[in-house]
């Protein structure tokens, strides 16, 4: 027995070793800010954005969320007392750490029945954002029959001119935005990251090619704006695969895919530090679901992106029998001199969580010093 325990220790720290080599560091301090024990009381679609501030104010973090479930706990917030789930909420947090005293979440609330309800005016995830002179945009996925898309509507919220604060009671929905398409092979969806560079001519809009024939694989693409027009989706061009075009359905062809196998939620970021300096950082879980998290890095917002290395690879499977891990992303606006924040979902699929902790985001550090450059350019469909 006590050979079978060692056994097991040396291999666990082996695992610990392995992981920390790869970039991995757990950032428990993030976990423990979305542990709570009444209102919102977790989520998945964790999207992140900075608001800037005023020049005498912390700066200013909204965090959006998809499904979410808000009421009350027990046992020392290790069981649900009671529950209910609406489609999205949303977090406001002040600075870059992961204080509890600094955040504040808004899951909406009739005044009469207590019950929690939808800011937007219908079953809406959330996907990425982007910060406009006066208002956040965020692309919004309707959802539909099999949890697909319905449509894929643009979402705006109100900022205060002083305070920078949205106004959750004025979000909008526009439904006349062609930000999803289908055809009888494959659904196309925008949003699922937004790549907003300081000073740059464009921003790229990155979506998925559900592949619904090809057992849904969600292949990678790209669309790109400048900023001033960026609600004039008629401005939006398309890469599909050698230049830009002003059709949508350009995208549909494999040779616009930029990397196959991708998540329905990821994230496109430039990298400040390490190695890979200037290059862009895709973050992801392969095939949507699983416990790894991967990254790929390119030259530019189109890549190349070289060979997939997954960094991390989540106890929570183990930990939590029955419970999945999906949708794995960065959030630049969290990101310092020695590395990324990177989040992941948890969540029973096909069944309703149990317990509270089978429905929190979970969060690590991937290391700049960690990320080299490409080492391989040669297909960027990932092949």
């Amino acid at each position: 027995m006590l050979r079978t325990t060692a056994l097991w220790i040396a291999l666990a720290s082996t695992i610990l070793l392995s992981a920390s080599a790869r970039g991995q560091e757990e950032a428990r301090d993030w976990d423990a800010l979305f542990e709570r024990t009444e209102g919102w009381l977790g989520a998945d679609g964790v999207y992140s954005l900075d608001l800037g501030s005023r020049r005498d104010a912390e700066p200013l973090y909204l965090w959006h969320f998809s499904d979410t479930f808000a009421g009350a706990t027990k046992d020392e917030g290790r069981e649900f007392a009671s529950r209910q789930m609406v489609n999205h909420s949303f977090a406001l947090l002040k600075g870059t750490n992961p204080n509890p005293d600094k955040i504040a979440f808004y899951c909406d609330a009739d005044p009469e029945t207590k019950r929690a309800e939808n800011f937007l005016p219908g079953k809406y995830w959330l996907q990425a954002a982007i910060l406009l002179d006066d208002k956040v945009w965020i692309s919004a996925i309707l959802v539909g029959e099999g949890w697909k898309p319905a449509r894929v509507d643009a979402a705006t919220i109100p900022l205060d001119p002083e305070t920078r604060r949205p106004d959750f009671s004025r979000a909008q929905v526009d439904a006349d935005v062609p930000l999803s398409l289908k055809t009888d092979d494959a659904q196309l969806v925008w949003g699922a990251a937004i790549l907003d560079e300081p000073n740059a001519p464009f921003v790229y809009v990155y979506g998925y090619v559900d592949r619904l024939r090809e057992k849904s694989r969600k292949d990678m693409v790209a669309a790109r704006v400048p900023k001033e027009n960026f609600e004039r989706v008629d401005a939006w061009e398309y890469y599909d695969g050698s230049d830009w075009t002003q059709d949508p359905l350009a995208v549909l062809t494999p040779e616009a895919t930029l990397v196959r196998r991708v998540s329905t939620e990821f994230s496109v970021s430039k990298i400040p530090s390490g190695p890979a300096r200037g290059d862009y950082l895709l973050v992801y879980t392969p095939g949507v679901i699983g416990p790894s998290v991967a990254y790929r890095v390119g030259k530019s917002p189109l890549g190349p992106f070289g060979e997939e290395r997954v960094f991390y690879r989540s106890s929570v499977p183990r930990e939590l029998p029955g419970v999945r891990c999906y949708n794995a992303k960065a959030h630049p606006a969290f990101s310092d001199e020695n590395g990324i924040l990177v989040s992941y979902n948890v969540n029973r699929l096909g069944d309703m969580a149990r317990k509270p902790a089978e429905y929190r985001p979970r969060f690590l550090r991937l290391r700049w010093e960690t990320i080299g450059a490409p080492r391989s350019s040669r297909n960027s469909s990932g092949n």
